[in-house]
């Protein structure tokens, strides 16, 4: 089955338009004596790019998913991202088939229907307006804009956040964006409206009921090795917010990065004496974030992450969950794993991550025999929940085939698995363990 998701078709519509349109306007002027058209074809970028992944996922028992069935189910997905860019548009279509193979009984909570889909990530253009002698860019489209700092989780995402290291295919759409931006010799002032509404999957009721439509306005500034920005931001959902991010590098190996934001109101899901959750409003949340990076001349990267929501459930909340969980039907029960669709699953998080540079494998010979050279890069996360004691683990093995600078080929082996004690938030989530083999590249 294929299907082209919901989208604000006007608006994107009018984005292509553009996009298509403007740049042409200025073809006559590039025409040669003889009347054909000169070298117009070298602001024409395409990209094309794919992953296709076999994937294996195991249930297993949960208090919060009490109806699966403690199998394994494999898959096939892939994703064909092309990219178009002319002049001072450029379009990003994701082309995406889901369960092409499913293995599992179609009775089975694991078995998934076909599915094809076309989904426009972005849709962009950019030009430049003067007043006097100031300049601005402008930005008008379906634009995915990231202002985070962070590796695990990013604070300052705040149009169309994104689960942060996938294991398989996520396709990150942009916001409906207009932006204007002022660039002075290590500053920069942006004044931005957007709207989430225009991302085209189908997502969570969580995701639904947080779509915003805001303004506001973002300073970034560069002071010899630190990097400092403030944002503030008003929407229809949060209805006001302020952070802000610092960054800086110190010796020869070091990194510091640092965010916090205050918003004024949230949603988040909420329950009382074992009945159902339900997604309720609820007032004044912080969140922030701090993080080291250190790297070796060897190749080594070593990145330890902490961050604190006050949106998502603490310890204690997932214990009475747990607690009301054993004692209610399975349709209340299953109210509660609701709060795995929040942004964050708990209020306290580590992350710890490993990884080495693929041209350290030149320093061994065995490695070097074998061909690592410049090809595998094997990283590792762990995202621990230090109240409960719960651990998500995660390798990715990714080893490069081949790589002609416009071209490449790289097969990746991934595996997360979820453990800890048995009222903990990650031991209780529905799938135990996630393999993939993932074979992706550009053309």
């Amino acid at each position: 089955m294929f299907r082209a998701r919901k989208v604000k078709l006007t608006l994107v519509l009018l984005c292509l338009a553009l996009g298509a349109l403007l740049p042409l306007a200025g073809l006559a002027n590039e025409n040669d004596d003889s009347g054909q058209v000169g070298t117009w074809t070298e602001s024409l970028m395409l990209t094309v790019d794919y992953q296709l992944n076999v994937q294996s996922v195991g249930d297993q028992n949960s208090a919060f998913f009490p109806e699966t069935n403690n199998e394994s189910v494999q898959t096939v997905n892939g994703l064909v991202d092309i990219g178009v860019g002319f002049k001072a548009f450029f379009a990003n279509l994701a082309l995406q088939g889901s369960d092409l193979f499913n293995d599992a009984e179609p009775s089975s909570s694991g078995y998934r229907d076909r599915e094809f889909d076309a989904i426009i990530r972005e849709a962009v253009y950019e030009t430049q307006l003067s007043f006097g002698d100031a300049e601005l860019d402008v930005l008008f489209g379906k634009a995915r804009i990231d202002w985070g700092v962070g590796y695990g989780y990013r604070v300052l995402d705040v149009f169309n956040p994104y689960r942060r290291n996938p294991v398989g295919i996520q396709i990150e759409e942009g916001a409906g964006t207009l932006a204007l931006s002022h660039y002075g010799v290590s500053s920069e002032w942006t004044l931005i409206a957007t709207d989430s509404s225009w991302t085209q999957l189908a997502g969570s009721d969580f995701d639904e009921a947080n779509q915003q439509q805001g303004v506001g306005a973002r300073y970034y500034t560069l002071h010899g090795d630190s990097e400092i920005q403030a944002v503030g931001y008003y929407d229809n959902v949060r209805q006001g917010l302020i952070g802000g991010s610092f960054v800086t590098v110190f010796g020869e190996s070091w990194e510091f990065h640092s965010s916090a934001m205050m918003q004024r109101r949230y949603l988040n899901y909420q329950f009382e004496d074992a009945a159902p959750a339900e997604l309720k409003e609820n007032h004044n949340a912080v969140q922030y974030l701090m993080g080291v990076t250190w790297a070796n001349e060897t190749g080594h990267s070593v990145i330890a992450e902490y961050w604190y929501d006050e949106r998502a459930w603490s310890e204690q909340t997932w214990t009475s969950a747990y607690d009301s969980a054993t004692q209610v039907n399975p349709l209340a029960a299953y109210s509660y794993g609701l709060g795995y669709t929040q942004k964050n699953l708990v209020q306290h998080n580590i992350m710890l991550h490993w990884s080495l540079d693929p041209a350290a494998w030149s320093r061994w010979d065995w490695s070097r025999q074998l061909g690592l050279t410049d090809r595998l890069t094997p990283k590792i996360d762990l995202m621990i929940s230090p109240e409960d004691g719960g651990v998500i683990a995660t390798q990715w093995l990714d080893y490069l085939i081949m790589d002609t600078g416009d071209s490449n080929l790289h097969i990746e082996l991934a595996a997360r698995y979820v453990t800890g004690g048995n009222k903990s938030a990650y031991a209780n989530l529905p799938d135990r363990y996630n393999m993939l083999i993932n074979i992706k590249g550009r053309f």
